[in-house]
């Protein structure tokens, strides 16, 4: 297991160096600089960049960006003023991070309960609704349920507040919209794989034992049936975050998503570099959590970490 953990956690720092220096390339192929305001002078334009340094090489500019990424440092915002991506990021991320969280634990919850019972009320009523449910949640994109809610609860029927963050009401709305994915997701995996997992011969071997029914369920089908869906949710975590940049928008929630949005119409340099990385970082950090934990669920995972 050790062996499986330490090259999984090689692989995430390999993952990351990438997305840094992808990021940084792509950043400088964009045309113009933040500076190219026709309104500025051409002198103030120069000394902003002299500055900011990037009137030096650019693998210059790579190495002392690296070397204070190294140090935790991810620069000066280079539109507003005497603040720093940390302290900006460090301002936003408890909203979208709360944000986040709520969605993903709605979306589990709530996905994993209509896919195991969808799949034990199969052709059933039950099963032909939560599939519904499933396929508008992958089909109609995050921000046009958001609209849809904030339209007809907030506007139409002003039973919760159209936008803002804080109380539990203010957070209903967003949380569902964002979570909404998940629990399509987690429903048609969890049904397809209770479905296959109730078919096996060890749960009928089980229930020859004279198991009762509560534990066939939990000991068994539960527990091997949810092995698929802990496998997708490093993805649908990425979901969740990229998602959460448009839902912070429509509902007016003060995270990231506001900073990030304005740096790249700003061309914001580090500050967009900053998010990303930062944000890519919390990913890559999920994923690999994720990986452990289905090898702690999963006893071949660790078998076969064991023999590498």
């Amino acid at each position: 297991m050790a062996r499986y953990v330490t090259r999984r956690l090689a692989q995430a720092l390999v993952t990351l160096w990438v997305i840094i220096t992808v990021t940084f390339l792509l950043m400088h192929a964009l045309p113009g600089d933040p500076f190219t305001d026709p309104k500025l002078p051409e002198q103030i334009r120069q000394n902003m960049r002299i500055k900011y340094g990037l009137d030096k090489p650019l693998y210059e500019q790579y190495g002392i960006y690296f070397n204070n990424l190294a140090h935790g440092n991810l620069g000066y915002s280079l539109k507003y003023q005497q603040r720093t991506v940390n302290d900006m990021i460090r301002d936003g991320f408890p909203y979208s991070a709360d944000l986040g969280v709520r969605a993903i634990l709605f979306g589990v919850l709530m996905g994993v309960s209509l896919g195991t019972l969808a799949a034990f009320y199969h052709d059933g009523w039950f099963d032909r609704t939560a599939m519904v449910i499933a396929v508008v949640g992958v089909s109609v994109p995050n921000f046009i349920i958001a609209t849809l809610l904030d339209y007809l609860l907030a506007a139409k029927l002003q039973i919760l507040p159209a936008a803002g963050w804080g109380s539990f009401q203010q957070s209903l709305m967003p949380s569902f919209s964002l979570g909404l994915l998940v629990v399509a997701t987690m429903a048609r995996l969890m049904r397809a794989s209770v479905l296959d997992v109730v078919g096996q011969d060890y749960i009928r071997t089980a229930k020859a034992k004279g198991l009762n029914s509560r534990e066939v369920i939990w000991r068994h089908i539960i527990r091997n049936a949810i092995l698929p869906v802990i496998t997708v949710l490093g993805p649908l975590i990425v979901n969740i975050v990229t998602g959460s940049f448009v839902i912070e928008q429509v509902f007016g929630i003060p995270g990231l998503g506001k900073y990030f949005i304005q740096a790249v119409y700003n061309n914001d340099y580090t500050l967009i570099m900053g998010t990303t990385i930062f944000y890519s970082a919390l990913l890559i950090v999920a994923i690999l959590l994720v990986d452990v934990l289905y090898g702690f669920v999963d006893p071949r995972i660790r078998l076969a970490g064991g023999r590498d």
